[in-house]
């Protein structure tokens, strides 16, 4: 049975093979250039199932299928139905058994800790989480291919964060999309359980930044701030 003949199933990609390639390469640079809002628009691609944005389905339509463990977040509940229908997903109660983590907002996200870290021998069967929410700046937004200010910021913003890690020359000024302080402490936790922890995309409505497990995020110290001028 098609999508189509299911009149009540929003289709999902025209051409899935040639669509979530596209999503993937984009993942993949949004974890190579981490916290930085690369820009797209999958809009032309499916239709996203209320109550799911666009950004946030194509990413579970390239990830998920009948091997993943999804856990949904109760906000999302309503878009089990498309997942079901289109990636044969099956769910779990649990976060911690989940191999993908779909949350619609920050208030609805689990604790990391809770989350399956992987193994020491297998770091890369740990857990992914996908985290709807505030878009980044889309003043800041860059291409996948480059442009933009490249700084995940946009000039005039009185940014809350410091990124820093591998595939950042130096701290960038970052948004931090709304991340509060538990987020954070959390995310610290994350980042020294390396080569263990996840791994988490966040998922505008236009736009995709990744936070990989050895991004480290803190909030500007007063010397950074006196270096801006002041506050």
């Amino acid at each position: 049975m098609t999508s189509r003949e299911h009149g009540d199933v929003a289709p999902a990609f025209k051409n899935y093979a040639m669509a979530s390639q596209e999503v993937f390469r984009l993942m993949l640079g949004a974890l190579s250039r981490p916290a930085v809002p690369l820009a797209c628009d999958f809009g032309g691609l499916f239709a996203a199932p209320p109550p799911m944005p666009a950004t946030l389905a194509a990413l579970a339509l390239t990830l998920a299928d009948m091997t993943t463990p999804v856990w949904l977040s109760p906000s999302l509940a309503g878009a089990l139905g498309w997942l079901v229908f289109h990636r044969s997903v099956r769910t779990v109660a649990d976060p911690g058994d989940a191999a993908l983590v779909l949350a619609a907002a920050q208030n609805e996200l689990p604790d990391l800790r809770s989350l399956d870290p992987g193994t020491p021998r297998h770091p890369d069967r740990s857990a992914t989480v996908l985290l709807g929410g505030p878009p980044p700046d889309a003043r800041a937004a860059v291409s996948p291919s480059g442009g933009g200010n490249g700084d995940g910021m946009s000039a005039e913003s009185d940014a809350p964060l410091l990124a820093s890690g591998p595939g950042l020359k130096e701290p960038i000024l970052w948004s931090g999309h709304g991340l509060g302080r538990k987020f954070l402490d959390q995310w610290e936790e994350n980042r020294l359980a390396y080569p263990q922890g996840v791994d988490v995309f966040l998922a505008g409505e236009r736009t995709l930044a990744g936070l990989p497990r050895t991004l480290g995020l803190r909030r500007r110290d007063r010397d950074f701030r006196r270096a801006e001028g002041p506050a």
